[in-house]
């Protein structure tokens, strides 16, 4: 059985400092449907004014049919499936001075 990752861990090392920071993940999801929700109304005035300017025909389509997977069983499948497959995710990028440690466990 595949769990979903339970932490992101971000490392900056530099030439003085070494800050560390551990991120519980099931704490960003309820942060993103805040901002998700603060974000509705301005979603929904681009929408409008895109369909009013005739360019947001192929947008709705496009929105529509990923709602529509979205909200399938095969779709919610899909993108749990993707979260799982993000643990041990790492990702390390250096600098001359720097170095940043992303990694997902």
């Amino acid at each position: 059985m595949k769990r979903p990752p339970m932490f992101l861990r971000l490392r900056v090392h530099g030439e003085k400092t070494r800050p560390r920071c551990w991120l519980p993940l099931f704490l960003l999801l309820p942060l993103i449907l805040l901002i998700l929700i603060i974000l509705s109304p301005l979603i929904l005035v681009v929408i409008i004014f895109l369909r009013l300017s005739g360019q947001g025909r192929r947008q709705l389509r496009v929105a529509r049919v990923a709602f529509g997977m979205l909200c399938s069983i095969s779709g919610i499948r899909a993108a749990f499936d993707l979260l799982c497959s993000t643990r041990g995710f790492c990702v390390d990028v250096s600098g001359r001075n720097e170095r940043v440690h992303i990694s997902v466990i």
